[in-house]
């Protein structure tokens, strides 16, 4: 018997992909005004930035901070200034991102519908999601879902990111059920499904992109938010 189904939240409860694409274009042209420098070669040294900070900081929650990449970005582009502190330009720069990240989110109908019918069955619904806390808890507040969230579990608070075990155990301690009485719904297969399943949580894979699974099968596959809530309905 499911007692609790536990959330991933970008691109599972709303299309990140779409909000982040929107911020990051826009933040491009801001960097372009501050340093003259051509779209393309922004990007390309961003995207260098990004990935040496992920690589230097592997499976934690600091791995997704803005502020990291932008400043091993201008580290990169300006060697006279190597190692510098910028926050004159960094500090508006990550707020004009995510400023411009929330203002881009699409509100998703059948997320919110599938959090409100657990909540009417007396299912809890927890939030397991990597990155800093307080970015995500304000992506919640303004997709009006933090009402119907119970218990809140990030990789900032769990000292690693999913995959690990520990990320999905601490979401069941703070539930108090077992693993096998939780659902895991998230859209990595790898990251969200694999490793929830092998703890026996029941893995929900919320395909939007319709990417392969390789070897992997997860208990469930849909392929939109409204199959979400059409399953949940189905079968709890």
């Amino acid at each position: 018997m499911i007692k609790a189904v536990f959330f991933d939240l970008d691109d599972t409860l709303f299309d990140y992909e779409y909000a982040h694409q929107k911020a990051l274009s826009a933040l491009f042209q801001r960097i372009q005004k501050h340093t003259k420098m051509p779209l393309d070669l922004i990007s390309i040294v961003f995207s260098i930035a990004q990935k040496e900070v992920k690589m230097q900081l592997l499976w934690t929650a600091a791995s997704h901070n803005r502020d990291l990449y932008l400043q091993k970005f201008f580290e990169k582009v300006n060697s006279k200034q190597k190692n510098a502190i910028l926050p004159n330009m960094i500090i508006p720069l990550y707020d004009f991102y995510w400023n411009k990240f929330l203002s881009s989110l699409k509100k998703e109908i059948w997320g919110k519908k599938t959090l409100v019918y657990l909540q009417k069955k007396g299912i809890k619904t927890w939030m397991i999601t990597d990155c800093i806390s307080y970015i995500q808890l304000k992506k919640l507040e303004k997709l009006w879902l933090s009402d119907y969230i119970d218990i809140f579990v990030s990789s900032e608070e769990a000292g690693v990111e999913k995959p690990h075990s520990w990320c999905f155990l601490l979401g069941c301690y703070k539930a108090g059920v077992l693993a096998e009485e939780a659902m895991m719904v998230g859209d990595n297969i790898d990251r969200d499904i694999l490793w929830s399943q092998w703890i026996w949580m029941q893995g929900v894979w919320l395909n939007r992109y319709h990417k392969k699974s390789n070897w992997i099968r997860p208990k469930h596959t849909v392929y939109s938010a409204k199959e979400l809530y059409e399953l949940i309905k189905t079968i709890l």
